[in-house]
């Protein structure tokens, strides 16, 4: 299987961390910025590290963007730089284009310009955190459907010590276990790149005893989840 490469274009928060996950994952990453700090940060982290307005259509073409697997702009508040850089990406030829929107206008405005893609990290966020709000003990969703979502949630305290077939989630709760998160080491608060180490028990057996401290990640209703929590 060939290595993916991408193109990141902006790095603020979303844009740094997207070009790390994607590094780390073993894809080729060429990072685009034109502020120097931002490259000399993460210059040895991904396969490549240009300084560059991408809003400079010449500068922009000298890359041989067309062969990437994806182009992703992850521009924030700059709103002409973001559309400006999507027309010159199509008008060399790049056909996987995919654009962090920051207002309803600039989104409205990529989807006319036939973008394939258009991500809103910040909707995303401001959802998981509703949930976490709504939810006490949630630390963590992902909505399916409307009904049914993917939760994580700290292992209550009247699990610890017990089986997971004594607990009898599917049966008392309707909700399944998909696996176990065991946080080995907590970094605080979060730097960019420097996330929480943290070992994932696979496909959870029967006798496997739950620990004070484990995320349980679990799919079905949230109302149903919301029994569990005893809420």
């Amino acid at each position: 299987m060939s290595q993916k490469k991408f193109c990141i274009i902006g790095l603020g928060y979303f844009g740094y961390n997207l070009a790390l996950r994607l590094s780390e994952a073993g894809a080729e990453v060429l990072a685009v910025d034109h502020h120097q700090d931002r490259i000399d940060d993460l210059a040895d982290r991904v396969t490549h590290a240009v300084c560059m307005d991408s809003k400079d259509a010449k500068a922009l073409k000298s890359l041989n963007l067309q062969d990437m697997d994806a182009v992703i702009i992850a521009i924030g508040k700059d709103f002409n730089n973001s559309i400006l850089t999507t027309s010159h990406l199509q008008e060399m030829g790049v056909t996987n284009i995919i654009a962090r929107v920051t207002t309803p206008v600039h989104e409205r405005l990529l989807k006319l310009m036939n973008v394939n893609e258009v991500l809103v990290p910040e909707a995303e966020a401001a959802q998981q955190l509703a949930k976490r709000l709504m939810i006490s003990g949630v630390i963590g969703s992902m909505m399916i459907s409307e009904d049914y979502g993917i939760y994580e949630v700290v292992a209550p305290e009247e699990f610890c010590g017990k089986k997971i077939v004594d607990i009898n989630l599917r049966q008392k709760f309707s909700l399944n276990l998909v696996t176990i998160k065991r946080i080995k080491q907590d970094r605080g608060l979060m730097i960019k790149g420097e996330l929480e180490e943290i070992e994932v028990a696979g496909i959870p057996k029967p006798d496997q005893e739950i620990q004070d401290g484990d995320i349980l990640v679990l799919f079905g209703k949230e109302s149903d989840m919301k029994k569990l929590l005893h809420q």
